[in-house]
């Protein structure tokens, strides 16, 4: 008794499940829930690195971002699983309803009656002056004149004639053929984010860099801005060039904002741009006597040594900072931001070819530890020229083809299940020997848009009629 009960658990749990799996208000629902969580990962930047979230939503969200993987919404476990959940359920329920609809489409009704036709959602019953063979002929005529598949019937006896007529069966799965492009969306998604990647990279004009999961590398062989009149900008633009085993495969490639670079199945988009925070074109020094003045500015390029307005001194430019920071600890000198709110400059300076001293001059702050050794002069920070870095975005999707292939599936879907539609006409003919006439009844019925099918149907009628 205990084994039958259980037995007839499993069964019900069974039979719960599987009646969840095939409902279409479950995919109503999953469809809904993937809208709403890719809205998330939409306002939610992907892939940024902690202190990107940190200074966008504060520590304490930052946390629960990086629990629920939000950071990298679509390569999640539980994203993932919905998707797969999805699959099945469309599965099951393309499994539960297809065989059934097929049968019944491609199914004819051999054995018909006047009775069954009339009984159609839209009949008529006429008296045909002429014989059942001739009424039947003229019909078929007319529905081949409309594009009709016209069909005797093997239950025709006699004189008595059965037709069958049918049109637009393919618009009766339209809706399987959405089926199978959402599956096939799903497939291309899932495959992008098990076999993709997305990335970013910063390159100055000159870096030569590889790329991520690559065998090649890219150069910025040039950056400029475009400007309106107005002094807006237009366009930011960069020229790349593709090196693979040493050889430069793809050269001066114009990238823009709306033209990518494509190779190798991985896509480069320009991004953005900006002003580097480790390292300047050029700085703009002085030398400040005791009482104050100021000497000839002088420029100095970077990593370049050139002559300092004094006798047997030179100025070498090493290093820039954007955001002046000191660690104690470390002893190291870093950018607090990228933005220029403490700009400062280390350079070398040598008295006779022999390295002086390597003071940070600040912009800011002239006079701070600036003082020249042997000299009574200050070395003054007046200015700089920055350097603008091109930001390119980096994404390799192998199933971006999968899911265009589904998208079109999809379209054509929608186009059969909108605008495609079967309809059926049954035609029976018999000899009415009182009258010398022939009893024709014509009966047809359409899965929707009844009202097209009206129209037809009537047409039909009248060129029947009109041929007696």
């Amino acid at each position: 008794m205990t084994t039958l009960k259980k037995s007839g658990q499993r069964r019900s749990i069974f039979g719960w499940l599987w009646s969840s799996l095939s409902s279409v208000k479950v995919t109503i629902f999953l469809l809904g829930l993937l809208a709403a969580v890719s809205i998330i990962g939409t306002v939610i930047q992907q892939n940024q690195p902690v202190s990107f979230y940190v200074t966008e939503y504060g520590e304490k969200w930052t946390k629960y971002i990086f629990m629920g993987n939000f950071h990298d919404m679509f390569h999640s476990f539980w994203f993932k699983g919905m998707l797969v959940f999805l699959v099945v359920n469309i599965v099951v329920c393309t499994y539960e309803r297809f065989p059934t609809k097929w049968k019944s489409t491609l199914e004819v009704r051999e054995r018909i009656t006047s009775r069954f036709v009339m009984n159609l959602s839209h009949s008529e019953s006429m008296h045909y002056k002429g014989e059942p063979t001739e009424a039947v002929e003229r019909i078929s005529n007319a529905l081949k004149k409309r594009r009709y598949k016209v069909t005797e019937l093997s239950s025709s006896e006699g004189e008595e004639k059965h037709l069958y007529a049918t049109k637009g069966m393919i618009g009766r799965f339209g809706s399987d053929l959405v089926h199978i492009a959402l599956l096939v969306i799903i497939f291309g998604a899932l495959a992008g984010s098990t076999f993709g990647f997305r990335g970013f990279m910063v390159a100055f004009v000159g870096d030569t860099k590889s790329v991520a999961q690559t065998d090649f590398a890219l150069k910025l062989d040039k950056f400029w801005i475009d400007y309106y009149d107005s002094g807006q900008i237009q366009q930011y633009n960069s020229i790349i060039t593709v090196i693979e085993d040493g050889k430069e495969v793809v050269q001066g490639e114009h990238v823009w904002v709306n033209k990518p670079l494509y190779y190798k199945g991985v896509t480069f988009y320009q991004s953005n741009y900006g002003v580097a925070w480790d390292r300047i074109a050029e700085a703009q020094l002085a030398l400040k006597d005791a009482d104050g003045k100021k000497g000839t500015p002088f420029n100095v390029l970077w990593k370049d040594e050139v002559k300092a307005p004094l006798e047997n001194y030179s100025i070498k430019l090493v290093k820039y900072v954007s955001d002046f920071a000191y660690d104690p600890q470390s002893k190291q000198v870093f950018a607090k931001s990228g933005e220029a709110k403490n700009p400062a400059v280390q350079v070398e300076v040598y008295n006779n070819g022999e390295l002086a001293s390597e003071p940070w001059i600040f912009l800011n702050y002239p006079g701070l530890f600036s003082k020249l050794p042997g000299t009574d002069y200050d070395l003054v920070f007046l200015g700089y020229r920055g350097v603008q870095y091109s930001g390119l975005s980096i994404n390799k999707d192998p199933g971006a083809k999968i899911v265009w292939i589904g998208s079109g599936i999809m379209v054509i879907g929608f186009i059969l299940s909108f605008f495609v539609f079967h309809r059926r006409i049954w035609v029976v003919a018999g000899k009415d020997e009182d009258r010398a006439t022939t009893d024709l009844h014509i009966g047809g019925m359409i899965n929707k848009n009844r009202f097209l099918f009206g129209r037809e149907f009537d047409s039909l009628i009248d060129e029947v009629k009109e041929g007696e």
